[in-house]
């Protein structure tokens, strides 16, 4: 956690006593790394050089990002009972799918070991896909995750004899992808624990009993598994009778970081009230907690510890799932970790020192923005989608603590990495222009980033939420179900924990909030230390509203609106069309046909439009057209179960704040679930409301910036004058493919020897150690001071080695800089203060290098120049 905006304490030690090394005056800054290109895109950046979106849309990037994505996943081709044992849309049984430039969808023949993501694949299933409800109100995802489980529990489990009994084969790697899983399929337990979370969460958007029973039954054999010794790892990495070849002994059965995905899930079971055979589940949950505490947090820089998880192959190095579900949990339970502020920080910011060893990505900061693989081995100049994956815990670190230099790191990486997408889906993962992993995976096309866009704009709403409009961004609890009328936004949540806390961006302010219909009283955010309801204006004319309303399951936001909404009797038909009466409908009642060719027409003035119908289990499909063009996805009515009303059945954001026209024309066909071809049409939304695009720019930390390298210490260092120094991951050294840059660049030792010349030698024990390395140090627009700490512990090292180049943005600082001869001898500090600097693309670049030896560096500072300069240590 960075700290805030102080001034230095001057006179903390005398600069008479020795050298002071100042070089130069502001220096202009030189280009940082940029490209012409950045994935699918050229590249655009704004009047600092820092990344800019490439799309200008008033409903932003993020908002177009899901919108393409779950285009994707909504017109997916469906499977028969003719090659499956259930029909579905392919993405269901099978990950692998070729998406052409055009937006066609070709899938490919499946093997049993892509089957492998299955586990994997039905945790992005069911953690997007309710999001995506919330978010738009869109009904089409609730059938979705009703066949995904009912494929899994019907045909995924393992038999009643089997050591770990009724229990998800997670890696089935064995048996037809579109039939039942075959013994010799893999069960990787973190993945178990997602499908049981999974379960929950499509318990909690269709109300059916059968998945509530699975997950608590699935809890219980994980507890009954669970070794409660202290000092003990919990579990293993697989189920016995269900390993992998790696899993058969030695640490290819380890279970680290993954645990935090364990834990998730118990807690889930807990809040909702499941604990066990005698509190079993309970017991379980904290026997991972103390694993997590005491055992892999104090190894938190270990490669391991954060690693063995991929299914696809051993795994023994940090990895993005592990390191995400651990921030996610942390800041789940401050309560129990109450160093999550700097253990977050430390684990998230490692990653970007890890992934990017390789040669054959580059990993880096581009313009600004940080972009990297998903690990030291993999997957080349892929550097799309991790970055917006971990970029969901940045977010909400930031969110949470304040943190603008947090927030200012996922805010350029998140537009950087949606780079990547074309208007029909298809996705250019490689930084340079291209297809690496993204050509055959469909959880990189649709699910990741619905996910990943959605927790990201949830925990930012006010930077990448979509400009007037209405949307429910974030809410403890599942949200089900949800209507977005014109200013009127209704929604159900599954239960209401205290603190129960909502957020919503809505085009107005909110005249009246109610919970199961008593009024909240307004209050400020930060003061919701009960039931209530505040608002935020944003520079648009946008509201953010946070509710709480702890044991109230039923909320109604209701103010002024500037949306027009034509009811069903406003609207053009063709056709053979009935009107069908229903309290629940906008107005009352809604037109309704199941004939082919039948058409509803809406001439519209804006740059928004949601159609508003219902869905029911007697749905049908239907065409759409807007102004004459068909459009990629049309709509299905069918959801299984009960209807809903009011439900948006189509929407288009971005459009030109023009006349338009939107046609519906009915197929007469329905999926193989529906009892109908029916279509119902009850209102259509629109917005002429016009507001310029907004993406955050003009920020950073401005604040300042103290890290310790090679310092594994879990909280910072306070030094003589006060100030918090963190441990330094902020930087890139290309230690080789499948490397481990703890390993190869960090003295994670301190030395032992006495450091002279200072008042805070821990600052000098430690260090970074490479034939070049640099360091990104994100910062706001403006001048800063740089200050690099260095102490020689190295007594045997050639004096012809040790001579280095010392740059800023690009440019040659200091050369042949020798700090034994600077310092006076080893083991003495040396502070060398640099020209004063402006950022370049929106970051300062400190790059070291020692042709034919190493270079070194202790601790950083970087200072703004407002502050004045303090006297320097010797």
């Amino acid at each position: 956690m960075q700290t805030p905006l102080t001034r230095c304490r001057s006179g903390a030690f005398p600069a008479s006593v020795g050298f002071l090394a100042l070089i130069g005056v502001l220096t202009p800054a030189a280009a940082a790394t940029t490209q012409d290109r950045y994935y699918a895109h050229a590249a655009v950046q704004d009047r600092d050089g820092v990344i800019a979106p490439w799309y200008s849309g008033q409903n932003g990037l993020v908002d177009y990002r899901v919108c393409v994505a779950a285009e994707f996943l909504k017109r997916y081709p469906w499977v028969g009972h003719d090659q499956s044992v259930m029909a579905g849309p392919h993405w269901v049984f099978n990950a692998r799918v070729d998406l052409d430039r055009d937006g066609n969808i070709a899938v490919l023949p499946a093997t049993d070991q892509m089957n492998g993501n299955l586990g994997q694949r039905f945790k992005y299933i069911t953690e997007a896909l309710p999001r995506y409800y919330r978010y738009t109100g869109d009904p089409v995802v609730l059938g979705h995750l009703k066949i995904a489980a009912d494929f899994l529990l019907d045909y995924y489990l393992t038999p009643d004899a089997h050591p770990w009994p009724r229990f998800p084969i997670s890696v089935p790697v064995s048996g037809k992808p579109y039939g039942p899983a075959a013994p010799g399929g893999w069960i990787q337990l973190d993945l178990s624990a997602g499908i049981g979370l999974g379960l929950l969460r499509v318990h909690q958007m269709t109300g059916e009993p059968r998945y509530l029973a699975a997950a608590q039954h699935i809890g219980d054999v994980f507890a009954a598994k669970c070794s409660l010794q202290p000092g003990t790892r919990p579990w293993n990495r697989y189920a016995e009778g269900g390993e992998s070849p790696w899993g058969r002994g030695g640490n290819g059965n380890v279970l680290t970081g993954g645990v935090a995905n364990i834990l998730i899930f118990f807690d889930e079971l807990i809040r909702l009230g499941y604990t066990g055979n005698g509190q079993a589940i309970v017991r379980a949950r904290d026997a991972g907690r103390a694993y997590l505490r005491d055992t892999l947090l104090s190894a938190w820089t270990a490669n391991d510890t954060w690693g063995w998880h991929y299914w696809d192959w051993e795994h023994p190095v940090q990895g993005i799932l592990p390191t995400g579900w651990v921030a996610h949990y942390l800041m789940d339970h401050k309560d129990v970790f109450h160093d999550w502020k700097y253990d977050v920080r430390n684990i998230l910011g490692l990653y970007l020192n890890r992934a990017c060893v390789s040669p054959n990505s580059n990993g880096d900061v581009y313009s600004g923005a940080w972009a990297y693989p998903e690990g030291c081995a993999c997957c080349g100049r892929s550097l799309d989608i991790c970055p917006a994956f971990l970029g969901r815990f940045w977010a909400r670190y930031a969110s949470e603590t304040g943190s603008d230099w947090a927030r200012e790191i996922v805010r350029r990486k998140t537009i950087l990495s949606f780079y990547h997408f074309h208007d029909g889906g298809m996705v250019e993962d490689n930084i340079d222009g291209g297809q690496i992993t993204a050509r055959e995976w469909s959880e990189l096309i649709g699910f990741g980033p619905i996910l990943c866009g959605l927790e990201i704009l949830a925990w930012l709403p006010e930077v990448f939420g979509p400009a007037r409009e209405n949307h429910l961004v974030r809410s403890t609890s599942t949200v089900n179900p949800v209507a977005y009328g014109p200013g009127r936004i209704e929604y159900t949540t599954f239960d209401a924990p205290a603190p129960n806390v909502d957020v919503l961006r809505l085009a107005f302010r909110p005249r009246e909030v109610q919970a199961d219909g008593r009024g909240l009283p307004l209050g400020e955010e930060l003061s919701l230390s009960g039931n209530g309801f505040s608002a935020k204006k944003l520079a648009c004319g946008d509201w953010l509203v946070t509710v709480r309303h702890d044991g109230a399951k039923f909320v109604r936001v209701l103010g002024d609106d500037s949306q027009t909404v034509a009811d069903d009797d406003g609207l053009t038909y063709e056709a053979a069309w009935a009107i069908d009466a229903d309290p629940n409908d906008f107005g009352g009642k809604c037109h309704v046909t199941e004939t082919a060719g039948a058409a509803m027409v809406h001439r519209f003035q804006g740059n928004q439009v949601r159609l508003i119908g219902r869905a029911d289990p007697s749905g049908g499909l239907a065409d759409v057209y807007l102004d004459g063009i068909k459009q990629r996805v049309g709509i299905d009515c069918w959801k299984p179960g009960t209807r809903k009303s009011q439900q948006v059945l189509y929407y288009r954001s971005g459009l030109s704040n023009s006349t338009h026209v939107l046609k519906v024309v009915a197929r007469g066909e329905k999926n193989p679930y529906a009892r109908g071809a029916r279509i119902f049409v009850d209102a259509v939304q629109s917005s002429s409301e016009a507001a310029a695009p907004e993406f955050g720019a003009d920020c950073g930390p401005s604040h300042p910036q103290r890290m310790i390298f090679g310092y594994s210490g879990r909280k910072p260092y306070v030094d003589a004058a006060g100030n918090e120094w963190l441990p330094g991951t902020e930087f890139v050294v290309r230690s080789g493919h499948n490397t481990d840059s703890v390993a190869q660049a960090w003295w994670a030792q301190g030395v032992t020897q006495p450091i002279a010349n200072t008042p805070d030698p821990e600052l000098y024990r430690y260090g970074i150690h490479a034939p070049e390395f640099w360091i990104n140090v994100t910062v706001a627009p403006g001048a800063y001071r740089v200050r690099l700490k260095l102490a020689e512990r190295r007594a045997q090292t050639d004096p012809q080695r040790r001579p280095m180049t010392v740059s800023l943005n690009g440019q040659s600082e200091v050369e042949g800089l020798d700090v034994v001869a600077r310092a006076g001898g080893l083991c003495r500090a040396f502070d060398l203060d640099l020209a004063e600097i402006r950022p370049s693309h929106g970051v300062i670049e400190i790059r070291l290098s020692a042709p034919g030896g190493e270079a070194i560096l202790q601790a950083l500072e970087v200072t703004p120049a407002s502050l004045g300069r303090r006297p320097q240590n010797p």
